[in-house]
């Protein structure tokens, strides 16, 4: 079944609003295109010598389905809508561990998480709205600078790779939580734009999500160091 959403009403009746409109027998209207026809007094209008009631379209959304974009509706197991929920759960995630940090007076970590939810939030609109997520630094760094420092912790300082460990402490262990929940985002993300091959549609999201992972990490190795004092 498709959809007519009012954007695509609003798209075929760029060069002007017509007389009449039909509703394709094959096709519903969403609530805002039926409301959008309405206003601009828009009625399917029965053909010469027609009798009976003329045949309106349905305009109730089914609870199954939602809009990917502003012309497309889909079933919400859509990878796509999958991977919005993921990214939903995790700003939701960061500002929670934000919040508490914030509670307990740990001030240091409330401008690196702020720059992990920026992002987060930039990664939503971009999957939205299938723009570019253009350039991106977590804390003052690049991509490539997360990327080593996760990698090779000793040479930004650490004393090395650590396994989470509850003597580690509240921040480590939440820090450690959103690590995961970005990867988990991450595989949302490949299954939603990778095919079989392996070739993805949405590189900049799947490098972004990745670097909120190894982000995570460093920011987990940063809470121990202050903890060991």
């Amino acid at each position: 079944m498709r959809y007519i959403t009012e954007q695509e009403l609003r798209d075929a009746f760029s060069k002007g609003v017509p007389a009449h409109y039909e509703v394709p027998r094959e096709a519903r209207l969403t609530p805002a295109a039926r409301q959008y026809l309405i206003d601009n007094r828009l009625y399917r209008q029965p053909a010469s010598g027609e009798s009976g009631p003329i045949r309106t379209a349905s305009t109730i959304k089914p609870e199954h389905m939602t809009n990917l974009d502003a012309t497309r509706l889909v079933a919400k197991t859509h990878p796509r809508i999958a991977l919005r929920g993921k990214l939903d759960s995790l700003e939701a995630d960061i500002l929670l561990v934000q919040t508490t940090a914030a509670e307990r007076g740990d001030a240091a970590l409330l401008a690196p998480l702020q720059d992990a939810l920026v992002l987060t939030r930039r990664i939503l609109a971009a999957e939205v709205t299938g723009k570019a997520l253009g350039e991106w630094t977590l804390n003052g760094m690049s991509p490539e600078q997360v990327h080593a420092a996760s990698h090779n912790p000793k040479q930004y300082g650490f004393g090395g790779h650590v396994m989470p460990d509850a003597a580690q402490g509240v921040a480590a262990a939440q820090l450690n939580r959103l690590r995961t929940a970005a990867r988990e985002t991450e595989l949302a993300a490949a299954a939603a734009f990778c095919d079989a091959e392996g070739v993805c549609a949405r590189v900049d999201l799947l490098l972004a999500l990745n670097r909120l992972s190894s982000y995570f990490y460093v920011l987990q190795l940063e809470a121990i160091r202050r903890r060991e004092g």
